[in-house]
């Protein structure tokens, strides 16, 4: 990190003129060494560069003054704020300049490794760490960047976001550089995209699995939602990437230009699928089938269940034919790969319990299709809605449940700021009045439970299930926690199903 270079050589390295700042504050800038660069005003101390960033909900050039008072020596904007007095730097966006200079302030830990990016709005987790296990196999020093953890050697630390903000980005890249990582594999989400958080990463092979209502809230269409996705192959990519696509998104050439090749993969061959599998066998305990690629053919056997899996294995597999890497040695990685929260069997107890992060519509569906023909009794799900997020898919979730599960327990998943029983009115919008109780659940044929306390309503439905029954967990898949109001309490959906298994025995 360049602790000791003066601000004005820092902007100068990284093409920023300081047109418009006094002779004195440029001389200021001469002799200030830098000593970091953020957008988050809280972060400030002595030396630092500010970027005045406007969000959803804020605005940074409110924050000038608070910056100014913790000892920024320079803030970036888009327009002077008057009355503070701190050297500011005019740019057309300050956004545009904060991940190369987060980037530049760790010395470009990103040059020398290469990139490959996963995005769609399932799939991403999954097929991040089928690669991780692949590319270790494979003799590579893999690191993962992803909603449950960022990996490396033999390191797993914390995920707060699928795709971190260039402050957490680039200095966790220069741990993984330090490590002797040469592949970084990255879920790159639209949020990521839209906002810049990935400006200066450029990928040498990129995956588009599916895109369904997701993040509308956000993105406010499903066009727009489309448009950040696509902005990591039109901006992104090194000469000559390599692109993966699954065929069956209708989205894939919104998405992607038509002018690239696309080594498309789906379950079943057609028109534009290269990648595809015979002999398919589907069981509880996982799956087994025949890839076929235009290199050659492989046997798969995997713990994974559902045919949403069979994408994600084909996923990999077909990154692995993109890139020249041997087949074989990557159907023998995947054998025994398992994903925490991705439709995980709870290992205790004698009835069949899966936790899934399903918190989608179409996620929902992929989950239960999975279960329900490895199910002789009844489906049996647990599920919510976050809060303060996109609302428009909650009644559609609840149509998932009640077009897929035998019975559906309604319950919280993490309401953050809003009434847990105002989602679940939104969510009962979409389903039927066949209202149950608890005491109902061990001989009911269809119905829906209403129990807002999630911990509850996982106890009620496992010691509701009858043989031949099987209970799914959506929503929360790895998470550990539960956000009510602005805190984050303990709660592992795992834990709770182990601890009503227990009970049962």
């Amino acid at each position: 990190m360049p602790h000791e270079m003066s601000l004005l050589d820092f902007l100068e390295q990284n093409a920023l003129t300081c047109q418009g700042l006094t002779p004195g504050q440029l001389e200021r800038l001469r002799t200030q060494s830098v000593r970091g660069v953020t957008a988050d005003s809280r972060k400030v101390e002595p030396g630092f560069v500010f970027l005045a960033l406007r969000g959803t909900t804020t605005d940074g050039h409110d924050f000038l003054a608070l910056a100014r008072e913790k000892g920024a020596a320079l803030a970036l904007v888009d327009h002077p704020v008057e009355g503070v007095d701190l050297p500011q730097l005019v740019v057309d966006d300050p956004r545009d300049q904060w991940a190369p200079l987060v980037s530049a302030f760790c010395g470009h830990p990103e040059h020398g490794m290469s990139f490959l990016g996963i995005t769609g709005t399932n799939g991403k987790t999954t097929t991040t760490t089928l690669l991780f296990s692949v590319f270790e196999r494979l003799g590579f020093t893999p690191g993962l960047i992803g909603t449950i953890a960022y990996r490396f050697r033999d390191r797993v630390e914390p995920s707060n976001f699928t795709s971190p903000d260039p402050e957490i980005l680039y200095p966790l890249l220069a741990r993984m550089k330090a490590a002797g990582v040469d592949t970084v594999l990255m879920e790159v989400s639209s949020h990521a995209l839209a906002q810049k958080r990935v400006h200066g990463i450029r990928f040498s092979a990129a995956v588009l699995t599916n895109l369904t209502q997701d993040h509308l809230d956000f993105h406010g269409t499903m066009k727009d939602y489309a448009a950040a996705k696509s902005l990591l192959f039109s901006e992104h990519l090194t000469p000559g990437a390599r692109i993966v696509a699954w065929t069956g998104n209708p989205h894939l050439r919104e998405i992607i230009h038509p002018k690239f090749h696309v080594l498309g993969y789906d379950a079943d061959p057609g028109p534009g699928t290269e990648v595809y599998v015979t002999n398919l066998v589907h069981s509880i305990d996982g799956l087994r089938f025949l890839a076929h690629t235009p290199g050659g053919s492989v046997a798969v056997s995997s713990p994974l269940i559902g045919a949403h899996n069979v994408q994600n294995l084909l996923a990999a597999l077909s990154v692995v034919h993109a890139l020249d890497l041997p087949l074989p040695a990557a159907a023998a990685a995947l054998s025994d790969v398992t994903v925490p929260g991705r439709l995980a069997r709870v290992p205790a107890g004698d009835v069949p319990v899966f936790v899934d992060y399903a918190h989608t519509p179409d996620a929902l569906d992929r989950a239960q299709s999975a279960l329900r023909p490895l199910t002789r009794g009844r489906l049996i799900t647990i599920f919510g809605c976050g809060g303060d997020r996109d609302r428009t898919k909650r009644p559609l979730m609840g149509r998932s449940v009640e077009r897929f599960s035998d019975l559906a327990v309604v319950t919280s998943d993490n309401p953050r700021t809003e009434d847990p029983s105002a989602i679940i009115g939104m969510i009962l919008s979409g389903m039927g009045p066949e209202r149950i109780l608890a005491d109902d659940l061990p001989m009911a044929v269809r119905g829906i439970l209403v129990e807002p306390d999630r911990a509850a309503a996982i106890a009620a439905a496992i010691a509701a299930a009858g043989p031949g029954d099987t209970v799914l967990i959506a929503g929360k898949g790895h998470e550990d926690y539960q956000i009510i109001g602005t805190i984050k309490h303990h709660f592992d959906d795992h834990e709770h199903a182990v601890a009503a298994l227990d009970r049962r025995a």
